[in-house]
């Protein structure tokens, strides 16, 4: 199993020892008015040198223990802000009241841009005292909420893609003894999963992966369909090391979720097959740490998948009566899709669209409840009449009466004319060979 976290290695076989997986030019244009204002102000207006200074530093690639405070702040717009635009939906949703489960690290509560309440006590299923998963260590699960949730902030362009929505903090994985990249089981990863859906999430994201097929993480997914719960999971990152198939992200009702650059183009490391369902931001994309209030930047599948997890936040919020597997149809079918046959191996339905996925009505969500346009019926045409005089008289009646109107006006005008002039005939003006005009 792949790591975001730390360095890539490969469990041995028949271990079940597993690697949390760490970590376009389609742009959709139903935005509205204030966004694009706002696109345009980061696109032309020129970077300070204070904001320049402040550019965030990337994630330790060797990091050993517990993730130092971020000490650079993100000054302006991300560019996977803006790319997706998810402000454009905001006057419609923010993602209250939706309950999304971060399986992971655990969630720093106190970080900036996620302290106002928004991150519940949750829970460490590492640990047979079950206790709360509000702090972070390692950062993992911080940054990963807070490119869901994170909310707006003076003095960044940065905030989350559902920046009203509640985070569910679930511990699954937790930092080593000697300081290695996190450790879990997929034993941990389907208890994660159980927990959150007990927990109350509609959404889950879990940025975590393995190779090896599980009955049981196969059940806790099975689980949470059977609950109504959206779950999310990166597609991990070996597609340079052989690229296998990655579970839970392959089981059928999960949005497995992989990874574009700036460019839109796939991350070379973004894992491909045909489980892929969707492909968001996940190289150089910003979020927040524990222990500060600065940012850093990330690149994995890992970071990809909260932005989806975003998208399916704001979709229940809006769209409360769709199903968990309405919402994976939705999100897919209104993806911006690649100029291939879809799903692709590499991009899947395309990369997510917060825009359309909130907005677009598709045609087999009318029987649930979802509004639907009717045509209002025209009034009927009148009768023919077929036999007399009528059709006649009725064009006759439309030619002669504008001549009578014109003509009633003519003789209006000229009998006022020739009042004025105490009916004596009417001046003409002559012009001489001096070119001045004299009366006659």
């Amino acid at each position: 199993m792949d790591s975001e976290f730390g360095a890539r290695r490969r469990p041995a076989r028949g271990s079940e020892g597993l690697l949390v997986t760490g970590g376009s030019r389609y742009r959709n244009t139903a935005v509205s008015t204030s966004s694009l204002v706002t696109a345009l102000i980061w696109a032309v207006l020129p970077v300070s040198p204070a904001s320049a200074q402040q550019t965030p530093a990337p994630l330790p690639s060797n990091q050993k223990g517990c993730l130092p405070a971020p000490t650079s702040t993100e000054g302006g717009m991300p560019w996977a802000q803006r790319r997706l635009v998810p402000d454009s939906v905001w006057p419609l949703t923010k993602g209250a009241g939706v309950i999304v489960g971060v399986v992971d690290t655990g969630v720093d509560a106190g970080t900036a841009q996620l302290s106002d309440g928004r991150v519940m006590r949750g829970l460490d299923v590492t640990t047979p005292e079950r206790k709360p998963a509000d702090d972070d260590c390692f950062g993992h699960g911080t940054f990963v909420a807070g490119i869901i949730a994170a909310s707006a902030r003076q003095g960044t362009g940065f905030s989350g893609i559902a920046p009203e929505a509640t985070i569910l903090p679930i511990r699954c994985a937790v930092a080593t003894q000697d300081g290695s990249p996190p450790v879990l089981t997929s034993v941990e990863m389907a208890n994660g999963i159980r927990a959150a859906v007990d927990g109350g999430a509609r959404v889950i994201n879990i940025s975590a992966s393995t190779s090896v097929p599980d009955q049981g993480l196969a059940e806790a997914v099975e689980y949470a369909a059977r609950s109504d719960v959206v779950v999310v999971a990166s597609a991990a990152n070996s597609a340079l090391q052989g690229d296998p198939v990655t579970y839970p992200a392959s089981y059928p009702s999960v949005i497995a979720v992989g990874a574009i650059d700036e460019a839109g183009k796939k991350a070379d490391f973004s894992q491909t097959g045909e489980f892929v369902s969707l492909v968001a931001p996940g190289v150089g994309v910003t979020s927040v740490g524990p222990r500060g209030a600065g940012h850093w930047l990330g690149s994995g599948t890992s970071y990809a998948a909260p932005f989806v997890a975003g998208a399916a936040a704001l979709v229940r919020a809006y769209h409360p009566s769709l199903s968990a597997g309405q919402v994976k149809r939705r999100l897919e079918a209104t993806a911006d899709h690649p100029a291939t046959k879809v799903p692709d191996p590499g991009l899947g339905w395309g990369t997510v669209n917060v825009t359309a996925a909130v907005t677009t009505i598709l045609p087999e969500e009318s029987a649930a409840g979802m509004p639907v346009v009717t045509a209002e019926l025209a009034p009927l045409p009148p009768a023919k009449q077929t036999e007399g005089a009528g059709p006649l008289l009725a064009v006759g009646a439309a030619t002669v009466v504008p001549v009578l109107v014109f003509l009633t006006f003519l003789m209006s005008r000229l009998y006022r004319s020739g009042r004025r002039r105490r009916w004596q005939p009417a001046r003409v003006a002559e012009i001489s060979s001096g070119r001045d005009l004299k009366a006659q």
